[in-house]
Order: C-alpha cells, then sequence, then structure tokens
C-alpha cells in the first residue's frame, strides 16, 4: 500500500516502531541509480536495513524539538519507500532497551556531547555528521523558530497548520538536523527530488541500506539566505490549495532552501508620505519643477527620498528618522536587524531628488541612464543637463545611513537595491561588507552573447565595491505556462554569481509549472545544495529520474531549450512585460513544435515499456504538454480574432479554444493548481475578462 507523506505523519507521527509497509508503486530502481550500486558509498559502514528487517533504530534527544521530530519523519518515510522497512525510533533515556545496537542519531543530545559534536558556533542550517561502526550521528544547529517574525512579516504565518519553528511551512527555523538527514538519504538511499509530490520522488528500491563509510564532516550553507517566493494567486482552487502548498513547501525544504538569516525589509519609505509629507517635505525628492511631491497623489508609496538628507547632517532630518525606525523596529522584530536603506519603487514618471545636494553626490563620468528623452519627457524635465546613473549617491547614502547607525551599533549592516536608476556599479565611491546590495538583474532569459556580458560586468562591478550581494531576480516569472526551459542558461549565471560575494537569494517568484519548467527548478534547487556541481550533471542527474527513458527526456527537454532561444530580447520587447510569452507566445510555441515535443515524448514512453513508475512520471509531462498546446491555440485564435473583428467564424473558433482551456483544467484540477497567475496573466493577454479571475 502507498502512503503519502502526508498521510504517514498523520497517522504514524513518525514515531511507531512496529509494522513494515510494501514500497510504493512509484519507486522504481533507473538505470542510472542502479550504476550507483557499486559505488563505497552505497556498500560501505553497517547495514541499517536487510531482508525486510531493521537493524538500526532512530535515536533522538530527550523531548525532541520540531525540527528534530520532522527529520526522523522524513527518514523513516524515505527509508520505508525505499525497501518496505518502517525504521524503530526511540529517546536517548529509552535507548537502552532496544535490541538494535546501530544507531542513527538526530540532534544534539547526549550522543552528540560524547562524540564531541559541536554546532552552537554554526550558521544557522548547518551540520555536522559523524559515521562510526556502530552508528550515524546527524547533529544539527536548530532553533526554535523566530516568534517576532513569522506573525507581522510572513505570509506562511497564514497558511493552514502553521507553527512557528515547525517546518515546512516555516522556513525561518534553523533546521541543520533536517538537512543533515537529507544529506544522508541523497548519500545512502539515493534519494532525488524532481518536483513535489510522490510522483516526483526517486528512491532507490533496495534490500540492503549500509550506513556509509566512516568519517565525519561539516557542511555550512553558503548562503545566509535561500528562498523561492511560492506564488499562491489569487484564483487557485481552494480544495487543492493547503495541499499544494505543502507539498512545494516540503519540496523546497528537500532541496535546503531556508532563511538563516531574514531579508524581510521591501521598499523602505513607502509610509513616509503619509507619515511626514506635511510636516517635513524636505525628505521628499525635488521635482524638476520645485514641488517636493509624489507624482501621483494616489500613489504616495513611489515618493522618492532626498537621500542627500538636503545637505543636513545625517543627526539630523531624513537620515535621523531612518535612524530612529531603526532602532524601534530592531527591538521590537530582532529577526530583522539592518537599517533599510532600499528606495521605494518607481515608475518612468517618479523623479528622483533634483536639489544640489543630491546632484552634488553623483559622480561626473557616471553612466548614462537609458531612453534619456523619454525619461526627461515623462518627468517634466526640460533642462539640458544628462540623467546619469544614481549608483554613487546612492552608495553614500547607504555609507551616510551607516556611519549614523554606527553610533548605536559598531556592526551597523545596511540593505539597498540596486534598481531603477542606480543599477550599474558606483564609478566612484566604495563600500565594504556591512553594506548589503540586493540585484534584480537579469530581467529574463534566454541572453545574447552581449547581454551575458552586461550583467557579469554589473555584478562584478558591484562585487569590486565591496559590498554583500544579495540576488533578487524574477527570472522565474517568465514562461506562462509553456516549456520554457532555460536550466542551462541559468546554471551558468548562478554558478558565476555564487563565487563573487553573493550571499543570499530570493527569487520572485515559484509560479508552480512543474511539468513544462521542472529543469528550470531542478537547476535552481541542486545549485543552491552545491554550487560547485556541473550544470550538465544537474540536468543529467534530472534527467536519469527518467530511468530506461533519460536520453529521451534529455531530448525533449533540449528540443524546448532551442525552441525557447527564440524568445530573445527583440521578441521580449515587443511588449508583455513579464507576461511576455503569455502575450505573444503563439508565434513561438507553434503547433508544429507541439507536434515535435510530442513525438519526443512518445519516444521516451516507448523506451519506459512495462516500467510503470516512469510512464507514471511521462504521462505527467504529457498533460502539462496537452496544456500547454490548448493554451496556445486558444492566444493563436484570440490573435486571429483580433485582427479580424466581427468575423463570426473566428469568434467561434477562438470560444471553442477558449473552452477547451477551461475544461482541461477542470478535468485535471490535481495537476495545474495554481491557476489564478495563469488566469491573471491570460486577462493581460486579452483573452480573459475579470470577472473569470475568481471562477
Amino acid at each position: 500500500m502507498s502512503t503519502s507523506r502526508r498521510a504517514f505523519i498523520k497517522t504514524t507521527h513518525g514515531l511507531i516502531a512496529a509494522g513494515v509497509i510494501a514500497p510504493s508503486p512509484l519507486v522504481q530502481r533507473s538505470q542510472a541509480l542502479a550504476e550507483l550500486l557499486d559505488s563505497p558509498d552505497f556498500t560501505s559502514g553497517f547495514k541499517v536495513v536487510e531482508k525486510g528487517q531493521p537493524l538500526a533504530v532512530i535515536v533522538t534527544p530527550k523531548n525532541p524539538s520540531h525540527v528534530v521530530l520532522y527529520a526522523v519523519q522524513e527518514l523513516q518515510w524515505h527509508v520505508q519507500h525505499s525497501c518496505g522497512v518502517l525504521l524503530p525510533v526511540a529517546e536517548e533515556n529509552d535507548v537502552d532497551a532496544s535490541a538494535l545496537k546501530n544507531r542513527i542519531y538526530i540532534g544534539q543530545g547526549n550522543a552528540s556531547k560524547s562524540a564531541g559534536i559541536k554546532v552552537e558556533d554554526l550558521p544557522p542550517n548547518s551540520f555536522r555528521t559523524k559515521t562510526t561502526a556502530t552508528a550515524v550521528l546527524l547533529i544539527g544547529k536548530d532553533s526554535e523558530g523566530k516568534p517576532d517574525e513569522p506573525a507581522s512579516r510572513s505570509r506562511a504565518a497564514h497558511w493552514a497548520n502553521f507553527t512557528i519553528g515547525a517546518p515546512p511551512l516555516d522556513d525561518g527555523v534553523s533546521m541543520g538536523s533536517l538537512f543533515a538527514v537529507y544529506d544522508w538519504l541523497e548519500n545512502q538511499v539515493g534519494v532525488k527530488w524532481l518536483w513535489p509530490g510522490e510522483l516526483g520522488t526517486v528512491v532507490r528500491p533496495t534490500k540492503v541500506i549500509f550506513a556509509g563509510l566512516a568519517g565525519q564532516k561539516k557542511v555550512v550553507p553558503t548562503l545566509i539566505h535561500s528562498r523561492p517566493r511560492l506564488n499562491v494567486w489569487k484564483g487557485i482552487d481552494p480544495a487543492h490549495q493547503d495541499q499544494y502548498i505543502y507539498d512545494v513547501s516540503v519540496w523546497l525544504r528537500r532541496q535546503r532552501f531556508a532563511r538563516g538569516e531574514s531579508f524581510e525589509y521591501g521598499h523602505a519609505y513607502v509610509h513616509y508620505w503619509k507619515r511626514f509629507g506635511k510636516e517635513y517635505p524636505t525628505y521628499f525628492a525635488l521635482r524638476p519643477d520645485g514641488i517636493r511631491a509624489a507624482h501621483d497623489p494616489n500613489r504616495t508609496d513611489l515618493v522618492q527620498m532626498c537621500v542627500s538628507n538636503n545637505g543636513l547632517p545625517s543627526s539630523q532630518g531624513l537620515h535621523q528618522q531612518i535612524i530612529a525606525d531603526w532602532l524601534k523596529t530592531r527591538k521590537t522584530m530582532p529577526s530583522i536587524p539592518w537599517i533599510n536603506g532600499a528606495e521605494n519603487d518607481k515608475g518612468i514618471d517618479d523623479p528622483s531628488c533634483t536639489c544640489p545636494h543630491c546632484h552634488a553626490w553623483d559622480a561626473p563620468n557616471a553612466p548614462l541612464l537609458p531612453n534619456q528623452e523619454k525619461r526627461k519627457q515623462a518627468i517634466g524635465d526640460t533642462s539640458d543637463k544628462p540623467m546619469l546613473s544614481l549608483s554613487d549617491r546612492y552608495a553614500k547614502f547607504w555609507l551616510a545611513l551607516q556611519k549614523e547607525g554606527e553610533k548605536h551599533d559598531p556592526n551597523a549592516t545596511v540593505l539597498g537595491y540596486a534598481y531603477a536608476d542606480n543599477v550599474e556599479p558606483p564609478v566612484a565611491t566604495q563600500l565594504n561588507d556591512r553594506v548589503i546590495v540586493a540585484i534584480v538583474a537579469p530581467d529574463a532569459f534566454p541572453m545574447s552573447d552581449t547581454e551575458e556580458a552586461a550583467f557579469k560586468k554589473l555584478w562584478s562591478g558591484w562585487a569590486a565595491t565591496g559590498a554583500q550581494l544579495y540576488w533578487r531576480p524574477n527570472l522565474h516569472l517568465i514562461g506562462y505556462c509553456m516549456p520554457y526551459i532555460f536550466a542551462r542558461e541559468f546554471g551558468k549565471i548562478y554558478k558565476y554569481v555564487a563565487t563573487r560575494n553573493m550571499i543570499a537569494d530570493d527569487y520572485d517568484a515559484l509560479l508552480g509549472m512543474w511539468g513544462v519548467q521542472s529543469p528550470n527548478y531542478y537547476m535552481m534547487a541542486r545549485l543552491n545544495v552545491d554550487s560547485t556541481l556541473n550544470v550538465d550533471d544537474v540536468l543529467n542527474d534530472y534527467y536519469a529520474g527518467f530511468g530506461p527513458a533519460a536520453s529521451q527526456i534529455q531530448k525533449y527537454f533540449s528540443y524546448w531549450e532551442t525552441v525557447t532561444l527564440k524568445c530573445d530580447k527583440a521578441f521580449r520587447d515587443k511588449g508583455g512585460g513579464w507576461g511576455t510569452i503569455s502575450w505573444g507566445g503563439d508565434e513561438v510555441f507553434t503547433p508544429d513544435t507541439f507536434v515535435m515535443g510530442t513525438k519526443l515524448l512518445q519516444d521516451a514512453k516507448t523506451a519506459a515499456v512495462g516500467n510503470q513508475a516512469i510512464l507514471q512520471r511521462l504521462e505527467y509531462l504529457d498533460l502539462w504538454l496537452q496544456h500547454a498546446s490548448l493554451c496556445m491555440q486558444a492566444l493563436a485564435a484570440f490573435h486571429s480574432l483580433r485582427k479580424t473583428p466581427g468575423y463570426q467564424q473566428l469568434q467561434s473558433t477562438f470560444l471553442q479554444a477558449k473552452a477547451a482551456v477551461d475544461s482541461f483544467r477542470e478535468l485535471h484540477p490535481k495537476l495545474i493548481v495554481n491557476i489564478g497567475i495563469l488566469k491573471q496573466l491570460e486577462l493581460w493577454s486579452g483573452w480573459r475578462k475579470t470577472a473569470e479571475l475568481d471562477t
């Protein structure tokens, strides 16, 4: 009987030390995994399981934490799905009564102390492991969560079953012991997680599981914060929302995404106009017309600041107010301890400050901002002065805040954004490692060689200032529900930035198009675990999850990669923003491409005949491809109708194509759960109406 992970936890609480559950029919041995059986990792050390019997007991500290309990459940579930054996569990004070002398210790306790394993001095989510002749110790830096953060800052606080400190929903808790378990499962049980849910989980079926080679290691996450934002757009099916959130959160934990440090800062001054606009107008940017106010009175959150402090010392004016807000926040919300220097968002018609003090902070040799004439016209600037990059201005702003903050904390750290008018690195101002700069670029893949070189120059330029860098791209927003594959290109860029001052990442957003874009997500995930991995090795690891059809799936996704290359900057510049594929994707994802994609999937199915688990995974990909094809048929029909409005036959064709999309989604509600974002994109593209977003 196959048991879902959530049902397993609910019925056993991970602590029942009896019974044997047969392996899931989804768990099959792929050829790639079979080849690994001869590796030392799979055949070394004492036996944990053999011939349907447990030969080791899982041992927890007395009164184990949320993290340790969850780690136990994950270890039990995967071992059970590998060999049909449920490992028994005991707390340290009861373990001597066990007849099993081999032990797997999870979490800090007496055993880890006796073994000299210390993790208190490690960063969040770090762990140490040690394997001996009779024991495996999986000991991590764990915590009970951040009580000040979730209720007021984290969207997860509103999700069903959210508990502070309890994974998977709370990604702000330090969970080193859980990550140690995942490391052991990958190395000893051959586990990989292609996408959320049981179908995407690959486990090596075996009759024997070994503990591994004797030795020890320390693992410290490269990043202090790593998170793809879980997008749950308005319109998601409420019947499946909770399960979807849970499954994706489980997948993210398994791929070691976690917020060891909080980056819940955002644009800093969105409420300042309402708070100070009347009394302290000099806090705000001087517009070209001589007025200090927001361009749009209904969007005061977009007003720009007079970051030079209007020439005042930092102990006064805007700078003093920012520091006062910081001192208050760090007391009430200690999980966000840094000074927020992130300027407000802005549109092209929201002017940056033109006062002489701010201009004095600009570098005269700074690069020109693009689209000079359009920008000047938008803000009413009739002067003959060129519009320069403002990065030196904002770099000096961050340093001024840091210096003022040092009066209260010698380690005062400032976070800012390389964004809008200050994307390019400063040319005359040096920063330091207590300035953290978020970089949003690049906008999208694919990139030309010229675009790639420009991005690398931008990133390395910021790195050369001495600042620590935080990658905050919107890359995964683009692609709609198409097989939009940029995994290889993403991997190359990730490996570049990972070795140049990057301390954190934050992706906006994970839209959940798993059956058409999972190679992109998998590349992001595996490089999060280990940024030194070879890009081709990561892709091959993904393809190996399809066993005898691995080479055919490689051809399938490689084909879609070549199709995606047609969505270059020239194509994207036609319009649509990050909805460019839902707006004009029918030019690229044509009926002929879907014919070829379907043929390549059929080749994969032929190679997998007789392997039910692999065929189910292939059917999953096939259903997503059918959905993508229907969406492009509807978009193409809409475009034809728009060219010849009122033509009854075209109107009928479009309505039939649209109905086919909706019928498919209704027929597969568990497949394409996050339909709210798709409907929103389709609304922006013109072929849906606002009333349809709630249906």
